[in-house]
């Protein structure tokens, strides 16, 4: 099971940062949408917002499902990058309820955007250190072990 763990956290850590980048595009796919916006027709009925919509299930639903997936096989040994890794997808999953809700529910849903990627944004750091950190470690080991 060890090998399956460390194949996780090999995982994790490159999957993280590509949440923040698609995270990235999806604020700027919001921001084009709602400068696009057209007059006459309902938002709901706006096409300007469709690529931010399409992103946002894939985001929402697949991918965030999968880094559940991984970051329960990961299992990290560091009780906060575990939590953290274990939560943020039920967090991902919570952004597009916030968006069908309406507007009370809706002011949540950019705020919602920018905690995700600041959580990301630490988590994906950490890993980075962490493995650096380790490597450093193995690294510094090896001439111990040679003599």
């Amino acid at each position: 099971m060890e090998g399956v763990r460390r194949g996780a956290r090999a995982v994790m850590k490159w999957f993280a940062p590509l949440v923040v980048l698609l995270i990235v595009v999806q604020i700027l796919l919001a921001g084009e949408g709602i400068f696009g916006i057209k007059k006459g027709p309902k938002l709901d009925d706006q096409k300007t917002l469709d690529p931010h919509r399409a992103l946002g299930f894939i985001i929402t639903e697949p991918v965030a499902l999968l880094f559940l997936i991984v970051a329960l096989l990961a299992w990290h040994p560091d009780l906060k990058v575990r939590r953290l890794s274990i939560f943020l997808p039920f967090l991902t999953f919570a952004q597009a309820p916030l968006a069908w809700g309406g507007r009370w529910s809706g002011m949540f849903h950019p705020l919602n955007a920018f905690l995700l990627l600041a959580l990301y944004g630490w988590l994906s750091g950490r890993l980075h250190r962490g493995a650096r950190t380790a490597g450093a470690d193995e690294h510094a080991a090896v001439p111990a072990r040679a003599r």
